[in-house]
């Protein structure tokens, strides 16, 4: 015991120093702690806490919050420079003026007098475009990102959607991946890129069923709704999704096409040059979307039946479904494996192949499970 009091004498100075350091360290801590909730600043320990006030029964904490903010903008940044290559301009043509030494701008493009903006579906050259040009394209040319100008040689339009394709001499050209429906999901950030540079960010809010109850295997149902409406300067342009992949096209309407309903045209255009749809000739009803009243119709939970329409029938008479044998009250459980639910409608994967394919259908029959070939007509 004499032996700490005269430690304790000898250094007393050193002792006290190294115990207020100790206080001081943990009143730091602690204040730190007890101020959290008033702060929104998260540099000591990258968190925001929700767990308290009117978040407290939610628990709710974005770890590393400012990290998180930073990336997500590096990202949208990153998918604006790296999709802005496959849009280009569609311009009228100028009527250039007589050569000479002396500048005129007659002889020039002005980038800001666009007559629309397309994006580039096919490495050789087919671009979208909600700009109609079916008979009048030779009066127009295209211009790339890289300002090559290109003359349109051929332009056609797809019935089913609105929009118009047109084609150009080209090789090579920077294409994106079409996202499927069944990918895109809600809260999803999305992106709308235009041909002048402008950007928009917004995100998923789901799908907008456009017909009612019965749909059309020959016909899409659903449009692409974001959070927010679409701004009058992105009536054209595409939307993506943080991995660049295209979402939607959206039309003159500011209504968003999923670019999945574009898979066939786009296969069809590359193959034949013309557009093609598929056809299985059915009316059904998604499954996914009614909730039985009782537990005796479990079976009416899963796939798409077949029924009739108010102004056509179930099965189209000569139909490729027809010639298959389907009938009506039929229940379409599975295309190739892919089962129908709420994230796989019949119609888009249907409009998903080419006319002349063939595919398995699972179906279920007064409780019976069979398996059916269906080789696919051609829309007329």
């Amino acid at each position: 015991m004499n032996y700490i009091k005269n430690l304790f004498k000898r250094h007393k100075f050193v002792i006290l120093a190294i115990i207020i350091l100790i206080l001081g360290s943990a009143g730091g801590i602690i204040g730190g702690i007890a101020a959290r909730p008033y702060f929104a600043d998260t540099s000591y320990f990258g968190d925001l806490d929700f767990s308290q006030g009117k978040f407290k029964d939610q628990g709710i904490v974005i770890s590393n919050a400012k990290n998180v903010i930073v990336q997500q903008d590096v990202k949208i940044e990153e998918t604006i420079n790296s999709v802005s290559v496959s849009l280009v301009g569609i311009y009228k043509k100028q009527k250039l003026a007589k050569s000479s030494n002396i500048f005129s701008p007659d002889n020039f493009y002005k980038i800001s007098e666009a007559a629309g903006q397309g994006f580039i579906i096919t490495s050789d050259g087919w671009i979208i475009t909600t700009l109609a040009l079916d008979k009048i394209y030779g009066d127009y040319a295209v211009i790339t990102k890289d300002k090559k100008i290109y003359q349109i040689d051929k332009a056609v339009s797809d019935s089913q959607t609105g929009f118009n394709f047109i084609h150009v001499a080209a090789r090579d050209l920077p294409v994106r991946k079409f996202s499927e429906s069944r990918d895109i999901k809600i809260g999803n950030s999305a992106v709308g890129v235009n041909w002048l540079g402008s950007s928009w960010i917004s995100s998923v809010l789901g799908f907008k069923e456009k017909g009612g109850l019965v749909e059309s295997s020959d016909n899409f149902s659903t449009k692409l709704i974001l959070n927010n409406e679409v701004p009058q300067e992105f009536r054209g342009a595409i939307i993506f999704n943080l991995a660049g992949d295209a979402l939607g096209l959206i039309d003159a309407k500011g209504e968003i096409e999923p670019m999945s309903h574009l898979a066939a045209v786009v296969n069809s255009l590359f193959k034949n040059k013309v557009i093609t749809r598929p056809s299985l000739g059915i009316n059904y009803i998604n499954l996914a979307s009614l909730v039985a009243t009782d537990e005796q119709n479990n079976s009416w939970q899963k796939g798409a039946v077949i029924y009739k329409d108010l102004k056509s029938a179930a099965v189209k008479k000569g139909g490729s479904a027809d010639k298959a044998g389907l009938l009506e009250g039929d229940i379409i459980i599975s295309i190739d494996n892919i089962n129908l639910d709420k994230d796989n409608n019949l119609a888009d994967i249907v409009q998903g192949y080419a006319a002349g394919d063939k595919i398995n259908l699972a179906i279920a029959r007064d409780g019976v499970e069979k398996a059916i070939e269906v080789v696919l007509g051609e829309q007329k």
